[in-house]
């Protein structure tokens, strides 16, 4: 009788061990972005557009959101910015926990100087970082952007997506272009992330 009690009261713990964990995985939250395998962010260290040097482990406690362009992108580079900012203006008094990171793919012609200007005309204003060629390209790969010139150089063909990188340095969520243009679901996911950590 004693063995028969154990059992059922064993049967029972492990049933609602179960159910509790049913249950909350149905209250998993739903993420506008994409989510990205877990793991800390790669390195990216590389002179900035203010006189320094950006250092992203430096950066613990807030959210950075990394995004490779370069500034004489015609559309896509301007446009994300811009869409950034919308993300931003649905922060509110989280906005200052949350960061823009610009990572030119043009560092021949992007200078700290011309990256400064370009990024001054939104808002927030994003970093905008830059390097050497051999730095950039190194960046780009450990982030997996691809690139390439495009209509004899004029252009550049790239990967554009902003990787939301959590106050706890692992990367969380990338967000394509059109997941971006729903900014209140992007600023509930970044949000949420804040909120967790």
């Amino acid at each position: 009788m004693r063995r028969s009690a154990a059992r059922a009261l064993f049967t029972l713990i492990v049933l609602a061990l179960g159910l509790w964990g049913y249950a909350r995985s149905g209250d998993r939250f739903a993420y506008a972005g994409t989510r990205v395998a877990a793991g800390i962010a790669p390195p990216l260290v590389l002179p900035d557009d203010r006189g320094g040097t950006f250092d992203l482990a430096a950066h613990r406690g807030r959210i950075v959101l990394v995004y490779f362009g370069y500034t004489r992108c015609p559309d896509v580079c301007p446009a994300t910015l811009d869409l950034l900012g919308a993300v931003a203006q649905q922060l509110g008094a989280d906005r200052s926990r949350v960061e823009a990171v610009f990572v030119t793919l043009d560092p021949r012609r992007d200078t700290p100087p011309a990256l400064h200007d370009f990024l001054s005309n939104f808002d927030p204003v994003p970093v905008g970082l830059t390097g050497s060629p051999a730095a950039i390209a190194a960046a780009a790969q450990r982030w997996g952007v691809t690139w390439r010139p495009a209509e004899g150089g004029a252009y550049i063909d790239h990967t554009s997506l902003v990787t939301a990188i959590g106050p706890d340095g692992r990367q969380r969520l990338r967000y394509g272009f059109s997941q971006l243009g729903d900014a209140a679901a992007v600023a509930r996911d970044l949000k949420h992330i804040l909120d967790e950590d």
